[in-house]
């Protein structure tokens, strides 16, 4: 515990929040928080979409009853500094490729995402 707070405290916690940040921006417009859940709503979508992900290589859970209310399954996406710019913009593109065909089960609107 004390290492990690001495990394906290250094410059290498500044260019990994930074880092972070920076994760979080282009995957998000208006996010402050490294845990994005993408709400889509019926549990078989997000499960078919968390499978999606999966075999493009992305690790994203769908999130549904009973740790959410029935009616609004999600995806959780997190990011750390540890992602690559190149894993987030792919992943980027992926999800803008999967979004549309998820049709109106989708409720988080795809304008959030950044272009």
């Amino acid at each position: 515990a004390a290492r990690a707070v001495e990394i906290v405290q250094s410059l290498l916690g500044d260019e990994l929040r930074n880092k972070l940040r920076a994760n979080i921006n282009a995957v998000s417009r208006s996010s402050v928080a490294a845990i994005l859940p993408l709400i889509i709503g019926d549990e078989s979508s997000a499960m078919q979409t968390s499978a999606a992900l999966l075999k493009r290589g992305f690790l994203i859970p769908a999130i549904r009853y009973p740790t959410v209310a029935r009616g609004s399954a999600r995806l959780r996406l997190t990011l750390s500094a540890a992602h690559e710019a190149i894993q987030i913009e792919s992943l980027v593109a992926c999800l803008h490729d999967l979004m549309p065909q998820l049709g109106g089960a989708l409720k988080h609107s795809q304008q959030e995402l950044a272009d």
